[in-house]
């Protein structure tokens, strides 16, 4: 197929276009600014992208320069990773995550609209409420964060976008993803880098249960929502583990999986961070039974896809 991927100077959307490119797809994979003005994590990421795939430079609010795109390329999926992603700041901005996010579907729609081709959108668990159970796929309700309200703007969008024009349209929600690239200072990377250099690391009492899943799994289900794209029509998958684990748990496996002292994990050292739900995770049901998709064990995950070595090939 030929794929566009936007957003690949993020986390997840550098190994997406890093697997649609490997499982031989032809894929175009953009970037908002010049490749120079890129540094540090988003440099690799882009290097790592393009190992495999075609890196270009897109403004995705330019709705002329998203049709010429679609008019060059010819693509027969694309995927609408883009977003404006400042999910836990304070300041989190509604309006700039309209004009990232949300806007630019109806360019992207139009343009496939033309090309017979089909959408798939990075959705959020965050789009759910708050609540003690798995959260369903039909689940209602306000999501309690700025970020996870305008998540579910851009999907709701995507639903009206694709009754309209009749462009068949997946939307991954995804859970708490972990590998090689993410942002160093989130927490799995610093308690990494503690335990590797004998540090102590200060932590809350890590008693939240969150869904965590491998970027690699959350690859695997992208290529199976574009092979799902041919049923036609919208729907929504959760891509989660299914499963609600223990930050705490998880950190202990890590440190173990590493050879690393377990007593420099300080947990309580730090207090909890003020409305932090207690318990989040999805039920991946749907997936499993329409993508014939399902994630690998959190400690196989864990170990390929964070302490593996990670190749570009």
């Amino acid at each position: 197929m030929r794929v566009i991927v936007t957003g690949t100077s993020t986390f997840v959307g550098c190994h997406l276009a890093h697997a649609f490119a490997r499982a031989g797809h032809t894929v175009t994979a953009t970037h908002r600014r010049p490749r120079g003005d890129y540094d540090g994590i988003r440099a690799e990421r882009l290097a790592f992208a393009g190992a495999r795939a075609a890196l270009l430079r897109l403004d995705i609010t330019d709705a002329a320069a998203v049709a010429s795109l679609a008019a060059r390329a010819a693509p027969q999926v694309w995927i609408h990773h883009v977003g404006y992603a400042d999910y836990a700041s304070p300041d989190f901005d509604p309006v700039k995550a309209a004009e990232v996010s949300v806007a630019p579907l109806d360019a992207v729609y139009r343009a496939m609209s033309e090309t017979g081709g089909g959408v798939i959108v990075t959705g959020s668990n965050a789009e759910y409420p708050d609540g003690p159970g798995p959260d369903r796929e039909d689940a209602g309700g306000i999501p309690s964060s700025p970020y996870g309200r305008a998540k579910l703007a851009e999907t709701d969008r995507a639903r009206d976008l694709a009754e309209r024009t009749g462009v068949p349209t997946r939307v991954g929600r995804v859970y708490i993803p972990f590998g090689r690239l993410d942002n160093p200072a989130k927490l799995l990377a610093q308690v990494m880098d503690g335990l590797r250099h004998g540090r102590p690391v200060d932590l809350s009492a890590c008693s939240q249960r969150r869904d965590f899943i491998g970027v690699a799994d959350v690859c695997r289900a992208w290529l199976a929502l574009a092979a799902d794209l041919a049923r036609g029509g919208f729907d929504i998958f959760n891509v989660c583990s299914g499963e609600a684990t223990e930050l705490r748990d998880l950190l202990d496996r890590l440190a173990a999986m590493m050879g690393a002292e377990p007593s420099l994990l300080r947990f309580g050292a730090r207090p909890m961070r003020p409305g932090e739900p207690p318990v989040s995770f999805g039920d991946n049901a749907k997936a499993r039974r329409l993508l014939d998709w399902s994630p690998r064990p959190l400690d196989q995950a864990l170990a390929a896809d964070l302490l593996a070595p990670m190749h570009a090939s």
